[in-house]
């Protein structure tokens, strides 16, 4: 037997993972269909509303768009689709770095007897914290036989900081010409392209893009986690996979 995720012989933590990225693919998509259909509904009624009461000499004519503004409380078709999209991102390298600490807690068990007596494994983590770092993660899963540190990993995690802790601002000319999406502005005009003090800009064909990458690398991560579990060759490897990440001080193990 073998990982196959047709058969749906893979890890449980690939299961979690799996369920996470369907439900942020549907939540994207979603979202987009409803506030479409939300915000078109609103912009009607606000048309509607000037015109059962407009005055040709005491208004403009484009009162509608302050109504249109009150209705939605300032929160405009385009900043909401880029609060979407910058959540989905979120989430989605979020729940990457939790599938990794999980499929490597399934792989290495919870437990193992030693001298007669049982013993605890656990990932290290700091100090006051209960999830190992990133670097344990990386060094981890290399030992399991996966690097899960690609270039895409790296430019979605740091991403995820920008979105995170700046708010997505791009403060930087390095930032800029870090995240901005050239494709995506071909043929834009000037004041419509990514530029230093506004907003990353996402879109859902970019976040899609983004989810695809992630994964790629889950999949390839997740035959040596599930066979170091569940498959007899695998286990053959544990002892020899246990010492490294011993040594690699990945692991603790502690006497109950």
């Amino acid at each position: 037997m073998t990982w196959n995720e047709d058969s749906g012989t893979v890890s449980r933590a690939f299961d979690d993972w799996k369920w996470n990225d369907r439900e942020n693919r549907a939540f994207l998509r979603l979202s987009s269909q409803w506030s479409d259909k939300a915000y078109q509904q609103t912009w009607n009624e606000a048309e509607e509303s000037f015109a059962a009461r407009l005055d040709p000499d005491r208004h403009y004519g484009d009162e509608h768009l302050d109504i249109f503004e009150d209705a939605v409380d300032g929160l405009w078709p385009h900043s909401y689709a880029w609060i979407t999209e910058a959540s989905v991102v979120k989430n989605a390298v979020t729940a990457f770095e939790v599938y990794l600490e999980k499929a490597l807690q399934e792989a290495l068990g919870s437990s193992l007897t030693m001298d007669g007596k049982k013993h605890t494994i656990k990932l290290a983590s700091p100090p006051k914290f209960e999830s190992p770092g990133w670097k344990t993660l990386v060094t981890a899963h290399k030992i399991l036989g996966t690097e899960v540190e690609t270039d895409e990993v790296t430019w979605a995690r740091e991403l995820r900081h920008l979105l995170t802790h700046q708010n997505g601002e791009l403060r930087s000319e390095d930032a800029l010409a870090r995240f901005r999406d050239l494709d995506a502005e071909r043929g834009q005009g000037e004041t419509d392209r990514a530029h230093t003090g506004g907003k990353v800009p996402l879109g859902a064909p970019r976040v899609l893009k983004i989810l695809d990458s992630l994964a790629a690398v889950i999949r390839m991560a997740d035959a040596p986690a599930w066979a170091m579990c569940w498959s007899l060759t695998g286990r053959e490897r544990w002892s020899e996979v246990m010492t490294e990440l011993y040594i690699q001080k990945c692991i603790v193990i502690e006497s109950v």
